[in-house]
Formats: structure tokens, sequence, C-alpha cells
């Protein structure tokens, strides 16, 4: 892009014709639905190997998990929608987020509720990649469309 593209964006505002909060929305739905699916196909096999304590440990592992994901991706969301300039930044941010809320919470949930843990290990790990996975994608997509390189950063690092 050159700088005369990227001019409405210095006022925080979307280039013409582009609906950031499109991208951003699906990536939320996609979130949801790889975690019902992932929970629905591993049902079986969980109760089999695991029990209903595997089952509760499943579900615990998918809310934390799902719920980690959404927050970064709503704040992307936001910032795309009112200062899509800013949303390198806010993707960044959001994977440090989503890395330093799961994992407190994943172990706060271990120590205080003690689930299954073979199945709370396999679950946690397992959303977490798949989240991360289908978020990164679109986070990438959200800031090669909307983010705008300003005339200094073109001319290279600072010396």
């Amino acid at each position: 892009q050159d700088v005369a593209t990227c001019a409405g964006q210095d006022a925080g505002q979307n280039p013409p014709g582009v609906q950031p909060l499109k991208i951003l929305i699906y990536c939320n739905i996609a979130l949801v639905l790889a975690v019902a699916i992932a929970a629905s196909i591993g049902y079986g096999p969980t109760l089999d190997r695991w029990g209903a304590e595997g089952i509760a440990s499943m579900f615990a592992a998918a809310a934390i998990c799902l719920g980690v994901a959404l927050l970064p991706a709503i704040l992307m969301t936001v910032i795309a929608a009112r200062r899509p300039v800013h949303i390198g930044q806010a993707a960044f941010a959001g994977t440090g987020i989503r890395l330093l809320l799961a994992m407190p919470l994943l172990i706060a949930y271990q120590v205080v509720a003690r689930p299954h843990m073979e199945s709370f290990m396999f679950w946690a790990t397992a959303l977490y990649l798949l989240l991360l996975a289908i978020e990164t994608p679109f986070a990438v997509l959200a800031v090669r469309r909307f983010y705008c390189a300003t005339p200094s950063s073109k001319e290279g690092p600072a010396s």
C-alpha cells in the first residue's frame, strides 16, 4: 500500500469499502464452533478412556481456553472498528494476553478443582493449540488488510 491509500486511516477510519468487523466476527464464530466440534468429537473417546471425570475436565478446559481466546479476539474487533491503524499492536497484545491468562487460569483450576489430570492436560493443550491455530490466520489477515505503514516506517529502521 502507498501512503495515499492509507490517508483516511490516520484518523481511525477504515479504508473505503472495507469492513474490518467481518473478519474478526468470523474469527469469534470460528473459535466457538471449533470448541463445540472438538468437544462433540472428543466426548465419546474421553468418556471411554477417563469416564465422567474426564468429561468434566474436558468441559472445564474448553471453557477456560475458549474464554481466553475470545478476549483478545474481542479486543481486536474493537480496535479494528475504532482504530484500525493499531490492529497490529492489538494482534500482538492479544497473543500475549491469551498466553498470560490461559496458563494461570488453567493452573488455578487444576489446583482448586482437581479435575482428572490426564484428561484436563490433554484437552487444555489440544484446545489451546487448536484455537491458536484458528485465531492466528484471522489476526494475520486482519493485520494485512487493515494495517497501514506510516511514511517513516517504510524508510527502514531508525539509525
